[in-house]
This record gives structure tokens, C-alpha cells and sequence, in this order.
């Protein structure tokens, strides 16, 4: 279907519930079963629940990390999920059993902040991705090194392609395609209007990394930059002819005060579903049509920092932060705590009507 109007017609996405998590997370996935979703803390906790139930209940969290649970990927086998911190430890966890454990663990996989985790079509290799400027191909059955990639810069988003290629983005707009087989990088794409240094500061990143389900076009989005001051930006999204390398299509929508696109997920219609973060209190969900001047459904969300489709595609969890959101240098009252972050989590429904 191509003309946004009968799109917005067909689906109309209703809000169905909001969990409030007690602390604030920033990763969210459901199970390739659909049986369970998860999220990554700010904690060092994987939260699970029972996504069977309209209630969503809690089940055991998986504990162990320092940091910040910065990505999560489950595996394909239905049995493994995979985790990683700000600290630079990734795990491997059995996350269908009651309490797991551990599979495996690399406390140093990284030197420091992971920001990006990515499985392999045939859930074979995972990738990793950080600060230190490296991207790593571990063995997703005993977390063994299989591969470093020298990106020269910091990474912050992997993606597969169908048929297995991958691409890394980095701090400065640059796109790569890297041969796995041998850890040579084959072509790059440009996304520098993804990218600004400003008073003293680099400000931007291809933030996240998508293919559609055909393999025919890779997806960047980010934000294009204003001003380092408070790190304002508008939202932008890049569509790719994965073939030429050409650009197809660009999404800027916005103001500057709403930062940066988190989160995107490509709806079997071929309509694209995005989360947007930026100030304190700005953020949307947004479903867009590419080749649209425009998104065709936008609903202010504030702070969504991640979405998850369900396997079925009638269901999409936005992961977001409390609107109120507490900065550092809050002053407190005599005997207040600070109270810190939490994370409301709204369930839509996407069916198509009729």
C-alpha cells in the first residue's frame, strides 16, 4: 500500500495500557515467540514479563551487570537473550527458564560503553559495537572473539542485512559495510547531516541502523544537529537504495528541541514506525509512509527511547522516561531522597480496521 491517507484509514493505532517500571530502562525487546518482552535498565537489570497476559506481570529479572543495559537481542532459537552494558560486559542468558543465570559472560568485551548489539540472520554471529571504536563478532554459543573490526571511530548502531552483510554507524555520519568473513569495510554511506561539532563538542551519530524485510533498503536515523549548547536537533530519517548506495528518501520533522530518532521498525505494509526523544518532556511515536512528505500518524510521546513489535505485528511497546524526568543537581528538601527516574511503558494496538 502506498498512499499514506489509506494507510492512516487502515490502521489506527489505539493506546491500550501503560505500565509504570519503577526505574528507568532503555532498551526493549519481545521474543521472536512473542511470549515475552524485555528491557534493559539504567539498574543493570533485564527486566522480563509475561507478554502472553493483557497485564503484562513481572517475571524474574535477569541480574549481573555494573552499567547501564545499553541493547538487548534475542536469538532465533527461542531459548537465548543477549545483553550488554555501558561497562562493557555482554552475556548470554537462557531467558525462558525461571530464575537464569548466565550463560556465558565477557566482563571486558568492550572498553566501556556498548552501544550497539545486532544477531545475524542465521543466528550465527553477533556484533558488537562501542565508545572504544571497535566492532566485535562474537560466538553466540560461547561468547568466544571470532573477529575485531577497526572502525576509527565511535559506533553507535549495527545492523544485518538479510543476507548477512553488516553496516555499523558512527559518531560522524559515516556508514560501513563490512565483509565479515574478512573484517574489511566494502563501501560506505554518507550521513553527515547526522553529525555537527559545536562549543566544544561533537553532537549527532547514526543512532540506529535498519533493513526492510526485502534487503532493499538500509535505514539511518539520528538527528540533524542545531547547537551543542543543549544538544538540540530535529529528528531525521535516511532511506538507502542498499543496490547504488543511492539516497532515496529523507524524513527532518520537528523542532530542535525534539533531538534525536532512538528506535524504528519497518510494518509489513512497508510503512516505517519510529521513536523520538530530545528536551526534557519532547518525544513521538510516528508511523511514516517513505516517499511521504510527511509522517501519516504522530502521537506525542515524551522521552521514548525504544519500540517493540510483536510477532504477530498487532502489538507495539514504546519504552519511554517519566516526563518530569529529574536532572543532576536537583536540590533536595532536608531528609528527601531523590527520587530518581521511572519509565512508563504504553502498549498500542496497530490491527487493521475491517
Amino acid at each position: 500500500m502506498n498512499d499514506p491517507n489509506e494507510l492512516l484509514k487502515r490502521y489506527q493505532p489505539k493506546q491500550v495500557k501503560t505500565v509504570n517500571l519503577d526505574r528507568q530502562m532503555t532498551s526493549l525487546r519481545y521474543s521472536p515467540c512473542g511470549k515475552f518482552l524485555a528491557a534493559g535498565g539504567f539498574d543493570g537489570t533485564v527486566r522480563r514479563f509475561d507478554a502472553t497476559s493483557e497485564e503484562l506481570p513481572p517475571l524474574t529479572a535477569l541480574t549481573g551487570h555494573s552499567g547501564w543495559v545499553t541493547a538487548i537481542a534475542f536469538h532465533t532459537d527461542g531459548r537465548r537473550l543477549f545483553s550488554v552494558d555501558s561497562w562493557g560486559r555482554l552475556s548470554a542468558w537462557p531467558y525462558t527458564e525461571a530464575s537464569p543465570s548466565p550463560l556465558w559472560t565477557i566482563e571486558q568485551a568492550h572498553d566501556g560503553w556498548i552501544r550497539g548489539l545486532a544477531l545475524s540472520p542465521d543466528g550465527a554471529t553477533l556484533a558488537t559495537c562501542g565508545a572504544d571504536k571497535r566492532v566485535c563478532l562474537w560466538s553466540p554459543d560461547d561468547g568466544s572473539l571470532r573477529r575485531e573490526l577497526l572502525a576509527g571511530d565511535d559506533v553507535y548502531s549495527l545492523a544485518f542485512h538479510p543476507q548477512g552483510a553488516l553496516v555499523s554507524g558512527d559518531l560522524h555520519g559515516t556508514i560501513k559495510q563490512w565483509e565479515v568473513a574478512t573484517g574489511a569495510w566494502v563501501r560506505a554511506f554518507e550521513a553527515r547531516s547526522m553529525y555537527l561539532y559545536d562549543r566544544i563538542q561533537d553532537v549527532g551519530g547514526v543512532r540506529v541502523l535498519a533493513f526492510d524485510r526485502a534487503g532493499r533498503t538500509l535505514v539511518a536515523g539520528g538527528s540533524s544537529p542545531k547547537g551543542g549548547g543543549f544538544v538540540q536537533g530535529s529528528p531525521l530519517i535516511h532511506w538507502y537504495d542498499w543496490t547504488t548506495g543511492a539516497l532515496r528518501h529523507t524524513l527532518k520533522f520537528g523542532a530542535d528541541s525534539d533531538g534525536f530518532v532512538y528506535d524504528l521498525s519497518e510494518h509489513a505494509e512497508g510503512f516505517w514506525m519510529a521513536v523520538t526523544s530530545g528536551q526534557p518532556g519532547n518525544g513521538k511515536l510516528l508511523f511514516h509512509l517513505p516517499g511521504s512528505e510527511q509522517p501519516f500518524f504522530t502521537a506525542p510521546t515524551a522521552n521514548c527511547h525504544a519500540l517493540a513489535v510483536h510477532a504477530t505485528g498487532r502489538r507495539l511497546a514504546v519504552l519511554a522516561t517519566n516526563g518530569g524526568s529529574n536532572g543532576n543537581g536537583r536540590r533536595l528538601k532536608d531528609g528527601q531522597e531523590y527520587a530518581g527516574n521511572f519509565s512508563p511503558l504504553h502498549i498500542w494496538e496497530i490491527v487493521a480496521a475491517g
